[in-house]
């Protein structure tokens, strides 16, 4: 697979993504300490901790790598915010929690999780914080991971365009209202889709996150 360019985000990244949820029975150390050397042989460049960042930190920073780190934010991280600025710095804190889970200066990919709806103040706050983290290069990439309600979604994102990748789960509902207004704003897409990658990418999509298993078994 060649590598291809993620919207405004402006870099040319190879179009398979591996999601960090480690499937299966065992313990999860020992399965994450058999895969990592199969992911880091791939052709694969981007690793989502989500769903395991103290797991997957530790790992990072045990073993020189080239790995790019995504992340996306709790589901629920602002949803007790009261104002602006407690969701600036809640925002903030889970920043730097990941950033000393995986001991570096910079995520490569931070995603907004919209999974709920939030306030004008409580999104405000986040994406004010999610900037400057951004000028002061904790953030390389800012992105949206768009989980929830897709018409909801679509509200938020044109009143707040600041967004330079988006994550989209692999829906016809999801797709067809939020891959147009991707395109429109010429933000990169990433499908999360457990089908295989090379069906997924004829979607429309520049790259896929797939299960890390399904990752390095991809041709």
């Amino acid at each position: 697979m060649n590598k291809t360019l993620l919207g405004r985000t402006n870099r040319y990244v190879y179009p398979v993504w591996a999601r960090g949820d480690l499937r299966g029975d065992g313990v999860a150390e020992e399965r994450a300490a058999r895969t990592l050397p199969a992911l880091l042989q791939s052709p694969v460049e981007v690793l989502d901790i989500t769903p395991a960042p103290a797991l997957w930190g530790r790992f990072l920073r045990e073993g020189a790598n080239a790995l790019q780190v995504a992340v996306v934010s709790p589901a629920n991280l602002l949803s007790h915010a009261p104002d602006a600025r407690i969701a600036a710095n809640l925002v903030q804190s889970h920043i730097v929690e990941i950033l000393c889970a995986i001991g570096r200066s910079q995520i490569d990919y931070y995603f907004l999780s919209l999974r709920e709806s939030l306030s004008e103040a409580q999104l405000s706050g986040a994406l004010e914080s999610l900037e400057i983290a951004r000028q002061e290069g904790a953030i390389r990439a800012l992105g949206l991971a768009a989980f929830g309600d897709p018409l909801s979604i679509l509200a938020v994102w044109r009143l707040h365009d600041a967004f330079e990748v988006v994550i989209l789960p692999d829906t016809m509902e999801a797709i067809g209202t939020l891959l147009p207004e991707a395109r429109a704003r010429r933000v990169g897409v990433v499908l999360q889709t457990d089908s295989r990658p090379e069906a997924a990418l004829q979607k429309g999509a520049q790259a896929v996150l797939v299960s890390i298993e399904q990752a390095i078994s991809t041709p």
